[in-house]
């Protein structure tokens, strides 16, 4: 028969190991709880994360969509302007040819620096005054036709400068020079 020591032995294994037991279920219980809350906190950051980036798309988006908007602005207007000067320059050069529009240009001397030379080279005569001569038709469209090709590369000039501005403007390049 077992003795009263062996009694207590067994009964202080026997609490010992219910202790422990319990003592493993309360941390469990414990880990378990926190491990919640860290999860929570992650999904919650997560949660926080993606409503920011959608958000910062939506904004870039928009930003394009207007950048794209001035853009074709911009061209439309470049493209009406262009199709303006063009049908102008028809026009003028059509009244050019026809003779209804005439091209005066200033005369200037030819002679060799001597006031007869320059007197008879002059059609104005001896007063002083400025000689002008009208360019015939053909000659004018010509030089219509130069002018014509200057204005259109400082139209494209100025339109590329809206443009990078406009660029700037939107934030899509830097201002810095």
């Amino acid at each position: 028969m077992p003795n009263e020591l062996t009694l207590c032995a067994v009964a202080a294994a026997v609490g010992a190991l219910v202790g422990g037991i319990c003592t493993y279920m309360v941390t469990h219980k414990l880990d378990s709880v926190a491990l919640a809350h860290e999860q929570k906190a992650h999904s919650d950051d997560i949660a926080r994360i993606n409503a920011t980036a959608a958000q910062q798309l939506a904004d870039a988006l928009a930003k394009q969509q207007a950048a794209e908007g001035h853009v074709a602005t911009i061209q439309q207007q470049y493209d009406t302007e262009v199709a303006n000067h063009a049908k102008d320059s028809l026009d003028y050069r059509a009244k050019l040819i026809a003779g209804t529009q005439r091209v005066r240009v200033h005369v200037a001397s030819c002679g060799s620096g001597t006031a007869a030379s320059e007197s008879a080279a002059t059609p104005a005569g001896t007063d002083g005054s400025p000689a002008y001569a009208e360019l015939p038709g053909t000659v004018a469209t010509g030089v219509v036709a130069v002018t014509d090709d200057a204005d259109a590369q400082a139209i494209k000039l100025r339109k590329l400068q809206d443009y990078v501005k406009g660029l700037q403007a939107d934030g899509f390049i830097s201002n810095n020079q």
